[in-house]
């Protein structure tokens, strides 16, 4: 961290966790105009992405031509892409608070969760 000669730890000494993360890191929500483009390209890789492996699994399960060891193990890669797919999105709503946040949660933990502690 950079501190000019005129900072003193006199201005840092009475500063809440929040009011010393937002001089170091910012804000702590991103804005809309950022949060919005890369939400809509996750919808699109999500929804193309399962799309295209259900179309692999049904086309490849129906035809008895394509029931080969290749396509077999197509299959086992479309499908576990797939479980990684809704899985992953699950696991990453759960936790949809903390990615627009630009404060790391281990922050948290070593810091201490009060906001009435000094640093």
């Amino acid at each position: 961290m950079n501190f000019s000669e005129n900072d003193t730890s006199e201005q840092f000494e009475n500063q809440t966790i929040e009011e010393y993360l937002l001089r170091v890191r910012g804000p702590k929500h991103l804005p809309l105009n950022v949060v919005l483009p890369i939400s809509i390209v996750y919808i699109i890789i999500f929804v193309t992405g399962v799309v295209g492996n259900i179309a692999v699994c049904v086309v490849i399960v129906r035809n008895v031509s394509l029931h080969t060891a290749t396509n077999y193990y197509l299959f086992s890669l479309a499908f576990s892409d797939l479980m990684l797919l809704l899985l992953g999105k699950l696991i990453l709503l759960s936790f949809c608070h903390y990615i627009t946040q630009q404060v790391p949660i281990f922050f948290w933990f070593e810091m201490g969760n009060s906001s009435a502690e000094r640093i």
